[in-house]
């Protein structure tokens, strides 16, 4: 997710993964129902998937912003941490709400 965001220019609609999630690769379109569908395909627990997927969204953007705040990242005097920090939390709110 990181890799693309310091690009603030990006097509959200257009951006993909390098791995599908079920059978899509889209970011945007990624719900729910694909992380289910990736769920069945790997044997994995549906619900307890998206369980997972919903702790892990909801715990990346304190984690980011903690990275962020290091002090040799706060070293460096740049606005891209706070910049990515704030795209991470924004990202991952709308992941949480594609998972409903």
């Amino acid at each position: 997710m990181a890799s693309s965001l310091p690009y603030g220019d990006m097509y959200l609609p257009r951006l993909r993964l390098a791995m599908r999630i079920g059978s899509e690769y889209r970011v945007e379109t990624i719900t729910g129902r694909r992380w289910r569908a990736f769920a069945s395909q790997n044997g994995l627990d549906l619900d307890r998937t998206v369980a997972r997927i919903d702790e892990l969204a909801a715990r990346l953007p304190a984690a980011f912003r903690e990275a962020a705040s290091a002090t040799p990242v706060a070293a460096l005097k740049s606005a891209l941490p706070e910049r990515l920090a704030a795209a991470v939390e924004n990202h991952a709110a709308r992941c949480r709400k594609n998972l409903a």
